[in-house]
């Protein structure tokens, strides 16, 4: 019977013959005789054979002699096509000599079509055969590929016998090692020893091999010229069927560059981890892949910490981080690299100056991989920087601003007032009989005195104005943001006011007095040494007038801060003299006619000047502080005489100042007023600029809802002149806006003035709000705003100022307008 390995799929046959009936022959002795079924074709011509050989086929058999085609040619065709399959000629006229031809040429066996008997068991033979040189052929071409792999493997690969006796190298080895394979054949490996290496690593190399396991290390060898060389070894023993030994094949890869490399990095990494400096690594988004000791210290950071979250807006301040992003970074990724100083933002919220490098990392294919930075702690360089800026610039003794910094800070001041267009000034003061002090106490007590003296200057004056130290007893003074002249007055008596008091002298007391010279710019010159220099003049005027005396460079100053000066002491006696009196203003309720309100206006009934209008002195009133005091006494008198004239109807309104409205005691003040005076609810009006509520505007509503919650109406004064902010003004609880003069007085000539009164009285009415007109002089004002819905008018049109007694006469004439 027929023997095939897969027994279930049909022998297929390809017949090469002329005769029908004895191919048919053919397949019916294989299927009887073999017990198989057969899968057959028969072909008669070349071509057919050729594209019937496209098609698998177990077995040929062929006819030698044929009318259209030679069996011999047949089995060349055959043979062309495939070497291994099998070839069978099956032949009534072939003869011994011919046949033994034939299996010269190729074919696996003869049989005469007389003698069918032999054609199973030679079909049964070539079929195992054929397999069997198909799987030789397969063999033979994976040894030949085998083969290659060696010869042209980039390893090195070592075959010796069970001794350890070397019988192959491959070129790897030769190109590695320096040895030929003549060389090394027949010698040990021990030839590659390099002697880095102990007894103790080859005995255990030698025990797992010989033991059959594979060994796996890394071995230090030497070349033929002696050079040392790492390898990655594997040692894997060859056995035969019964387990014996029979060779070692060794693989060697060459890692030399990779251990030196990692010797290098790890040379490196050693120096990172002990350097002082801070070293990182980041990605592109700005976060840490790599951190050195000295960074974790200097950030304060736990080693612990997963510094993969950390980073930019964590490792600096923000106003680095945008100096870093802005300026560092671009030029970084122009260049390479970028350098500067910078500060770091420890864990804690510390600030630490450092001195950074920033450099850019690029791959193979050059776009930026990773950024890394050195940072080196500064901190002691600063500090020791500072110290000596700060010794340069500033006096041993009092430790206040010397001559240097006072040029340099008046330069800068004088640049910033010609940009605000404000007033700087320049005082020069020089301490009254301080040699005396000196020679008579001993210098001792007179370096006290200055430091004294140093304390009480910082303590009178504003943090931005600059005090300083000429030499000896000598002290400047720079006073910025003056928006005019005046306004110096106010910090002159800050300063005498500060030397009221005596100076401790050890256990003595002593008053202190000076003279003061004075420049301001532009007035006395635009330039830093022509403002000294003309406050040196004016200081020199002063002393030669006598102690305690000061002067301005300009004359008409001299006579201005007398005046103003005068106008302070004035003041205040006028307070204690109770020389103030309250004028009321009417307003006239335009649709009616009739007058419903009034402005409680202060006036100064001055000894010698007469009768004084707000103008005169209310500015130098908040100059000089008691501003809170003017306004309690007329918030107060006013009050009190609403009550005695006995008013129902009428309406009272009372100015508030800015210092008065932050007042803490302000609603208490208020409310202890109407109970003393029994005002009833809205009959007290208080006024107050736009500016004013707008400091702090959340503070500002809570204030005025509680004065509203007394009571207490709420009216914005000189609307249109201050912020305007419609968004907080719509929040505040008010009751009236009252547009400014400036615009009312011109609107019959003014078109611009027209509108903006005109779109004030639409913006109060929207607001539910009642609007008064101020500075209504005349019957075309009148008309215009009656015309327009506006509710009251006040001014002279209505009625000047009037005394509480006027005021009933001009009420009880019941006039109308």
């Amino acid at each position: 019977m027929l023997k095939r390995v897969d027994t279930a799929q049909p022998l297929r046959i390809l017949i090469v013959e002329d005769s029908e009936d004895d191919t048919l022959l053919l397949v019916d002795q294989l299927e009887i005789e073999g017990g198989r079924s057969v899968d057959w074709q028969r072909v008669e011509t070349e071509q057919a054979l050729t594209e019937a050989l496209q098609q698998h086929w177990d077995i040929v058999l062929s006819d030698y002699t044929m009318p259209h085609f030679s069996g011999m040619r047949a089995l060349e065709v055959v043979r062309q096509h495939d070497l291994d399959l099998p070839f069978i000629f099956v032949s009534g006229t072939i003869g011994e000599n011919t046949a033994v031809l034939a299996m010269k040429s190729g074919a696996q066996d003869y049989v005469m079509k007389g003698n069918l008997t032999r054609l199973v068991p030679a079909v049964e033979r070539e079929l195992e055969e054929a397999q069997l040189r198909r799987e030789q052929r397969q063999a033979e071409d994976m040894l030949r590929k085998l083969s290659l792999v060696v010869e042209q493997a980039a390893e090195s690969v070592i075959i010796t016998d069970p001794d350890g006796c070397i019988e192959y190298v491959n070129p790897a080895f030769e190109r590695l090692t320096g040895y030929t394979r003549a060389e090394a054949v027949g010698c040990k490996p021990s030839i590659l020893k390099s002697g880095q290496q102990g007894p103790a690593f080859y005995q255990h190399l030698w025990q797992t091999v010989l033991k059959g396991d594979i060994f796996t290390g890394t071995l230090i060898n030497r070349k033929k010229d002696g050079e040392l060389f790492y390898e990655d070894k594997v040692i894997t023993p060859l056995k035969d069927e019964q387990g014996h030994i029979r060779h070692f094949v060794s693989t060697g890869r060459n890692i030399t560059e990779r251990v030196k490399a990692e010797e290098a990095r790890a040379q490196l990494a050693a120096i990172l981890e002990a350097t002082t400096d801070l070293v990182a690594i980041l990605d592109l988004g700005g976060c840490l892949r790599y951190l050195n000791n000295a960074g974790y210290r200097l950030l304060g950071l736990d080693p612990k910490t997963d510094i993969s979250k950390v980073c930019l807006t964590e490792l600096f301040p923000e106003r680095i981080e945008h100096q870093l992003k802005n300026e560092a970074l671009p030029i970084a990724y122009r260049t390479g690299t970028w350098s500067g100083e910078t500060a770091l933002r420890r864990i804690d919220g510390i600030e630490i100056p450092v001195s950074q490098v920033l450099l850019v990392h690029y791959d193979s294919a050059g776009k930026v991989e990773y950024l890394s930075t050195i940072a080196r702690d500064i901190s002691e360089r600063k500090r020791f920087e500072a110290e000596l800026q700060h010794q340069a610039t500033h006096d041993l003794l009092t430790g206040l601003p010397n001559r240097v910094l006072l040029l340099d800070r008046l330069a800068a001041e004088l640049e910033r007032a010609r940009h605000a267009n404000n007033f700087v000034a320049v005082l020069f003061l020089d301490i009254d009989n301080f040699k005396r002090i000196n020679d008579s106490m001993g210098h001792a007590v007179g370096d006290t005195l200055l430091q004294q003296i140093a304390d009480r200057l910082q303590a009178a004056l504003r943090p931005n104005d600059t005090i300083a130290r000429q030499g000896g007893d000598e002290f400047a003074i720079i006073v910025g943001d003056l928006p005019r002249t005046e306004n110096l007055m106010v910090v002159l008596r800050k300063i005498y006011a500060a030397f009221d008091r005596p100076m401790s002298l050890g256990l003595q007391e002593t008053y202190i007095t000076f003279c003061t010279g004075i420049a301001i710019y532009p007035n006395d010159g635009t330039g830093v040494e022509e403002l000294l220099r003309n406050a040196g003049t004016a200081l020199y005027r002063a002393i030669m007038s006598g102690h305690n005396q000061h002067r301005f460079y300009a004359p008409d100053m001299n006579a201005r801060s007398h005046e103003l000066l005068t106008l302070e002491t004035d003041l205040r006696l006028a307070l204690k003299r109770n020389e103030f009196l309250v004028y009321y203003q009417p307003q006239a309720e335009l649709t009616t006619g009739r007058i419903v309100a009034m402005e409680a206006l202060i006036r100064w009934r001055h000894p010698q000047r007469g009768l004084v209008t707000p103008a005169g002195f209310v500015s130098m009133l908040e100059e000089s502080g008691l501003i809170m005091q003017a306004g309690e006494w007329i918030l107060n008198q006013a009050c009190a005489e609403y009550r005695e004239m006995g008013l129902h109807d009428v309406r009272i309104s009372v100015n508030v100042s800015a210092s008065q409205f932050n007042d803490p005691d302000l609603l208490h003040k208020v409310c202890r007023v109407m109970k003393r005076d029994n005002i009833p609810p809205n009959a007290l009006e208080l006024e107050m600029t736009e500016n004013t509520v707008m400091q702090d505007p959340a503070a500002a509503a809570e204030i005025l809802k509680k004065l509203r919650a007394l009571g207490v109406r709420i009216a914005i004064d000189d609307f249109g002149t201050g912020y305007s902010s419609l968004s907080y003004l719509k929040r505040f609880p008010l009751d009236a806006l009252k547009i400014d003069q400036g615009f009312v007085r011109d609107l019959a000539r003014d078109t611009n003035d027209a509108a903006i009164v005109e779109a004030s009285i639409t913006l109060g009415k929207k607001l539910g709000l009642e609007v008064v007109a101020e500075g209504v002089e005349g019957k075309e004002q009148f008309d215009f705003l009656r015309a327009h819905d506006c509710d009251l008018a006040q001014g002279y049109y209505v009625s000047r100022p009037l005394r509480k007694n006027e005021l009933i006469d001009l009420l009880r004439e019941g006039r109308r307008w």
